[in-house]
């Protein structure tokens, strides 16, 4: 062990080092003191001292005041000390280093290996853009403008009305990413929509996942919150028969589309769809009906209009009142009985199915070729806005002590421009006056913005309480002349499926008003509601005071004659004034062209030739002579209400003659307009001596079969 440590001394570079300073702290000293520190134990302290004392101890020599050799110990001490520090700083530096070459060692891996993967991505990219050059080469299209075109096409689709509808109401709004949008619900699953446009068209390559990817976020699919409150009784109705006949196994499609396909030769032929063409007007609905089956008592819904009578109870008396009433009821019968109500109806189902799409087709053509002197207002009656106070008291907010204000909104095209409007007003009035009043604002607007257009073409739904009637089609051909207007047209959409742009311009003005109320702005009047609406809004606004509407009624003559089938007209011409031109459908391919025979109407009693009579007076009981779908049908009146009456009409067997039908179901009545009752008749004469068949009097039947 001696031995062992001896040789770990002899050959240790630390006791080396401390040999070797020792040996130079002897070399230094004098001799006169070698022999003193030889004994001491100083020689061991002066071991483990440092190359900076033996430079001190050589300048202290070099002095010329003999001093002792030899340090203190305290100066060795603090020397030490230095040393010590500057170890410390020397390890810390080197552990830096380590850490250096570390961090530079994994920077060096990772730059490897980017490098190789941007060698890999290079070559991928040269082969993808050889790849593309090679495809646009062989197709002589760019791909980038291909997808654009595509885009386009599918965008152009889904906004289609007949494929989405517009969202109304303060929910129709959808916001992403700081855009803002009016919803559109889809009218079908995007698959089938996907097979309708691949139908529609064919050269365009599209998958099912492609083409669910391009639906804009702001078509989407309806839920049942969002359900529709504005359907379509006649296309309800006629739903649920052929649902009930698909589910009975009857017939093979449950669709209404499919249900008109299978009998008519063209559903876009004017002919085919409203039962004038030869080759198709015999067909029959093709059903699987069994005679095991025949007689089976079935039940389906149906949505039925009643009149009901309603109690209202005042401070001295209680007041009757006939109001209509809609309700979904349940309807049986056999199952024969209900195949004939599906043919029966369906003549009417498909004219209105044509004038869906027709008049949705034609204003979607005027609009995209409209011309440097047309102009297009389409316009409809916003639901009455509440005026609200931001804060209110409860006798306020119960009591109905908030007035209404009506907005009429609209949408003005032009070439190359659109611009919304509407106009604000305190009268509650939406009858054909108060709408020209609130329309002959937009008409100097017009004038006065656009000096060369000359003419104008008005869009709108078809009720006859506002737009539909005689009194809008007098003023139609006269106002607008005033205002110096050459041409004149009124285009209705079908009934029931007349929403458009003007409803989003009604909810985004209600929203607006909202929100400002919400910021502690009252609106407590129509006129605060015109100032802040002006002042927060970019759609153009004009204001109708109840002077304004009463003037407009000056305007109608006191007594005007109706146009006959005025339920039917969807467009109204005129260029001279107090004489329209009407059509049962829309076409602009010409300036007063003549197709789909157009009538001539004139209001001026010069031209009628004689003074127009009043109207009499049609009561309960009374035998009436009705036009319905241009066929004439004698009926009783079994209810009035709001204007309009419930006639009960006779089956036709043939040429004047009419018999009354064995089985009668609750509802089968149909309410017809004071235009569509021809005249007041005598009650209907025996044809034979069953008394089955009866007939009108010839010379009334005569007189009122030439005018149809």
């Amino acid at each position: 062990m001696i031995k062992k440590k001896l040789q770990w001394r002899q050959y240790s570079a630390k006791s080396y080092k401390n040999k070797k300073q020792t040996q130079r702290v002897l070399n230094l000293t004098p001799d006169s003191s070698v022999n003193e520190l030889s004994d001491s134990s100083a020689i061991a302290k002066v071991n483990v001292s440092t190359p900076e004392d033996h430079v001190s101890t050589q300048e202290n020599l070099s002095t010329p005041t003999l001093q002792s050799s030899i340090p203190k110990r305290s100066a060795i001490r603090k020397k030490s000390n230095v040393v010590n520090r500057l170890r410390a700083k020397l390890r810390q530096a080197e552990e830096k280093c380590k850490k250096n070459r570390k961090e530079l060692q994994n920077l060096n891996k990772k730059f490897r290996r980017l490098k190789a993967q941007r060698v890999t991505v290079t070559k991928q990219i040269a082969t993808t853009s050889k790849n593309k050059k090679v495809r646009q080469q062989k197709s002589g299209i760019s791909l980038n403008s291909k997808r654009r075109c595509l885009l386009k096409m599918v965008h152009s689709f889904l906004h289609r009305d007949d494929v989405s509808s517009v969202v109304n109401g303060k929910s129709g709004e959808i916001r992403r990413r700081g855009v803002v949008h009016r919803k559109r619900h889809l009218c079908d699953t995007m698959a089938n929509l996907h097979k309708r446009f691949c139908g529609e068209n064919p050269n365009q390559n599209v998958s099912k996942a492609h083409f669910f990817k391009l639906r804009p976020f702001w078509i989407v699919r309806p839920k049942v919150a969002d359900r529709d409150t504005c359907a379509c009784k006649l296309h309800e109705n006629f739903s649920f028969k052929i649902k009930k006949l698909h589910q009975l196994g009857v017939i093979e499609s449950s669709c209404a589309g499919d249900v008109i396909q299978s009998v008519v030769c063209n559903t876009n032929n004017i002919d085919c769809m409203y039962n004038r063409c030869e080759v198709c007007k015999d067909r029959v609905i093709p059903t699987a009906l069994d005679e095991e089956n025949k007689g089976i008592i079935i039940t389906w819904q149906e949505w039925v209009t009643r009149s009901v009578t309603v109690e209202r109870t005042g401070k001295a008396s209680t007041k009757e009142k006939e109001v209509k009433n809609t309700a979904c009821e349940n309807r049986s019968t056999s199952i024969e009985k209900l195949v004939a109500l599906t043919m029966e109806h369906l003549p009417n189902f498909a004219v209105h199915i044509f004038n869906i799409r027709h008049q949705f087709s034609a204003l979607k053509t005027m609009k995209d070729s409209i011309h440097d002197d047309d102009v297009i207002v389409h316009v409809d009656y916003s639901e009455n806005w509440s005026c609200k106070y931001a804060r209110e008291v409860k006798d306020t907010h119960f009591g109905g002590g908030n007035q209404q204000v009506t907005l009429h909104t609209g949408v003005l095209y032009s070439k190359g421009m659109v611009e919304a409007f509407a106009s604000v007003s305190p009268c509650l009035q939406h009858d054909a006056t108060a709408t020209w009043a609130h329309l002959e604002p937009v008409l100097r607007y017009i004038r006065q913005k656009y000096p060369n257009v000359c003419n104008i073409h008005f869009i709108s739904d078809g009720p006859t309480s506002q737009y539909r009637n005689k009194t809008s089609f007098y003023l139609a051909s006269t106002i607008p002349f005033l205002h110096g207007f050459t041409y004149v047209t009124w285009n209705f959409t079908e009934a029931s499926h007349g929403k458009g742009a003007p409803d989003g311009v009604g909810a985004a003005l209600k929203n607006l008003a909202d929100r400002i109320v919400a910021y502690g702005q009252s609106i407590p009047d129509a006129d605060i509601l015109f100032q802040q609406l002006t002042l927060n809004s970019s759609v153009i606004l004009f204001q109708v005071s109840e002077d304004k509407i009463k003037e407009r009624g000056e305007l109608v003559p006191p007594h005007l004659k109706a146009i006959p089938g005025t339920m039917k007209i969807h467009q109204l011409m005129s260029t001279t004034p107090g004489v329209v031109h009407t059509r049962d459908v829309s076409c602009f391919c010409e300036k007063n062209c003549q197709c789909f025979y157009p009538s001539r109407h004139a209001f001026a009693e010069e031209e009628e030739g004689f003074t127009t009579p009043p109207e009499a007076t049609i009561e309960v009981g009374q035998w009436v002579l009705v036009e319905y779908d241009n066929n004439l049908f004698p009926g009783v009146v079994t209810q009035i209400a709001d204007d309009q009456y419930e006639v009960d009409t006779m089956n036709c067997a043939g040429e004047n003659r009419f018999y009354v039908p064995s089985i009668r179901f609750s509802g089968e009545k149909v309410w017809y307009y004071r235009q569509d009752i021809r005249d007041q008749i005598p009650e209907p004469l025996p044809v034979t001596s069953s008394a089955r068949h009866f007939c009108v009097l010839p010379d009334i039947w005569a007189k009122h079969k030439q005018r149809t």
